[in-house]
């Protein structure tokens, strides 16, 4: 048993696995907070919500899967530890400082730079405001196809978050297959949603059929009034020769290293922080490989110089 309170940012796919195994690991408290809700294509990566789920919020009907199951194994085995789920659905931007330093980790499964930031900049100020008497780790997985990392982010003595803006791209050539049919809020997602749920086997070499993919393009985009000056044929295609689908065995490995991470932490298997490996990196597109090394704090970083 940990017992201690783990924050999981994010219940997609990711998520739901990061969530599955501090269930299993029997975390004591485990809190997720995501503000979108479930929707057909998730389903297939997504195991913790079935179609009759479509429509309510991730993070409420990813506790309650939890929960449900939690109690069932105290049920069938006697002395089983109770781990409890609790759930928000709202910006994670929108929680104060306050609310985060009620944790012993934070795991993220996002997709989103800004939130990852957010959080990260919330953490290293704790530290540093608490003279280090507080301060939490912060995992950081992340997927794109077959490719993964994980970050192990210790305020004050590894990188953090902002520490690592190098290693990522200067430009987003590839859209995550992160369903946003409920709330699109860029003009990719409503290409990405149309090219993958409404138009899937489009034949886009075929006038004819790109022409009404482009069509539905346009009536996603004003129905959820999102700006479409740019849409065009040249611009639709760009977008859905990027699209990268999420996949689930990519997020098993990269779920179950984050859980790792904490585990290593936890019952203090870490021999040296000053030179913790807090990088890996996995690649299952040419093979399979993955590659752990220190990452270097950047002495001018805006967040976390001078802790």
């Amino acid at each position: 048993m940990i017992d201690c309170t783990v924050l999981v940012l994010g219940a997609g796919g990711l998520g739901c696995e990061i969530l599955k195994n501090l269930a299993m690991l029997q975390v004591r408290n485990i809190h997720v907070v995501d503000l979108d809700t479930i929707e057909l294509t998730n389903l297939n990566r997504q195991f913790l919500f079935t179609e009759y789920d479509i429509g309510k919020p991730k993070a409420e009907v990813a506790a309650k899967y939890i929960n449900n199951w939690n109690e069932v194994r105290q049920m069938e085995n006697k002395g089983y530890p109770e781990v409890i789920v609790t759930p928000y659905v709202r910006d994670l931007t929108l929680f104060p400082v306050e609310f985060f330093k009620q944790y012993q980790f934070v795991i993220s499964g996002l997709d989103a730079i800004e939130p990852r930031r957010y959080v990260n900049k919330v953490l290293v100020q704790i530290t540093r405001e608490t003279h280090f008497e507080v301060c939490i780790p912060f995992i950081d997985g992340g997927t794109e196809g077959l490719k993964g990392h994980i970050k192990t982010i210790i305020p004050g003595i590894t990188a953090c978050w902002e520490c690592s803006l190098d290693t990522l791209p200067l430009q987003q050539h590839s859209v995550p297959m992160c369903t946003v049919a409920n709330n699109p809020r860029v003009l990719e997602h409503v290409i990405e949603y149309v090219a993958t749920v409404e138009c899937p086997d489009s034949e886009l070499d075929n006038p004819e059929e790109a022409a009404l993919v482009l069509e539905r393009c346009f009536t996603r985009a004003r129905k959820f009034d999102i700006d479409h000056r740019k849409l065009n044929m040249s611009y639709m295609l760009g977008v859905i020769k990027r699209i990268v689908p999420s996949v689930s065995t990519t997020n098993t490995i990269v779920a179950a290293a984050c859980c790792n991470e904490v585990v290593k932490i936890y019952f203090d298997m870490v021999a040296d922080y000053d030179n913790i490996t807090n990088f890996i990196m996995i690649n299952g597109a040419d093979g399979f490989f993955m590659h752990k090394f220190k990452y270097e704090r950047k002495p001018n970083c805006l967040v976390c110089s001078g802790l």
